[in-house]
């Protein structure tokens, strides 16, 4: 009933933003802008990657 892997996502989430939250003032410009660069690319990869699965 109850998936384990989920709730480890869930908290990984979490965890992550709290931290994210933490040190993104300390960091500097350049580092802010690659963590940006990084997310997109992740996510403009994630569009073109779910287009061909469903094209197939």
């Amino acid at each position: 009933m109850f998936m384990p892997k989920y709730v480890l996502i869930g908290l990984i989430v979490v965890i992550g933003t709290f931290l994210i939250m933490n040190y993104w003032p300390k960091l500097k410009e350049q580092t802010k802008n690659r963590i940006l660069m990084i997310i997109f690319g992740i996510f403009f990869i994630s569009i073109f990657v779910l287009l061909f699965l469903l094209m197939f």
